[in-house]
């Protein structure tokens, strides 16, 4: 199985010598955002794609662009959500573009027929560059499932958060209702009292259950994990948390093979 990390996981290092580490380290590909508010980390999509293309990392998933208190604006009447669906059409035809596996969104906010009408546009710009939209468990199910129950396209998809299962009380599986939808992964871990998008040391996820689900679902998937390292106990280094992860990555593929096995 293919593994893959986030271009940025927390620390500020030159890009092109971040990236030459993350090959370096085993990773396969990596998951990234065209959003230019983080170009001071990145830079820019085509910058990122030129050396991820040099260095012979492919590409994952293309996260939306976004901002968290503007995302309920798109299930509104108004310009704030008209400019975030232009936005994520941007993203669509950029993923395409540059050959990403699908583009990751997040939904917030209160499920309406306006915003639905919104995502249907959406769609059919996917449907036309032939790129799948991977809706994101984040940490409450309510609009994640309005979204599925109300629109029924073979582009719309789901990108499996374990981080955000892990904190969501809501006790919702995801896996079991839209396991069949599931395109691509956002692995990390927490201790499930907030999203801490760490390292299984100091988390508390079931990556039993999880690589069961996998193997169930969809077995072929890139393990991605979208890390946003921040110092704690470890103090690990940026050398050592591509360790760790990989190691990560590798356990959970054994995981995965040994559920292959059990009848």
């Amino acid at each position: 199985m293919k593994k893959g990390i986030t271009l940025f996981f927390g620390f500020n290092s030159p890009v092109e010598e971040r990236i030459k580490r993350i090959k370096a380290k085993g990773f396969d590909c990596v998951i990234t955002s065209a959003d230019p508010r983080f170009n001071h980390q990145n830079g820019n999509i085509k910058k990122q794609v030129k050396l991820l293309t040099k260095h012979g990392l492919e590409l994952s998933s293309l996260h939306m662009r976004y901002l968290k208190d503007e995302l309920p604006y798109f299930w509104l009447e108004g310009k704030r959500g008209e400019k975030i669906k232009k936005d994520l059409i941007k993203d669509v035809k950029i993923a395409k573009k540059y050959g990403f596996t699908c583009v990751v969104v997040h939904c917030r906010g209160q499920y309406s027929k306006v915003g639905e009408q919104r995502l249907r546009e959406v769609l059919k710009v996917c449907e036309k560059y032939d790129m799948p939209l991977a809706i994101e468990n984040l940490l409450s199910s309510a609009i994640f499932n309005d979204v599925f129950q109300n629109i029924q396209h073979p582009y719309l998809k789901f990108c499996y958060d374990s981080g955000h299962d892990n904190c969501d009380k809501c006790d919702f599986d995801y896996f079991k209702l839209y396991g069949d939808k599931l395109i691509t992964l956002h692995l990390h871990d927490n201790d499930g009292t907030s999203d801490q998008h760490t390292l299984n040391c100091v988390g508390s996820i079931d990556w039993k259950r999880v690589a069961k689900n996998i193997k169930k679902y969809n077995p072929t998937i890139n393990l991605d994990y979208e890390i946003i390292y921040l110092k704690n106990a470890q103090h690990f280094t940026e050398e050592e948390v591509l360790d760790e992860v990989k190691k990560q990555a590798d356990e959970l593929e054994k995981m995965i093979e040994k559920a292959s096995r059990k009848k």
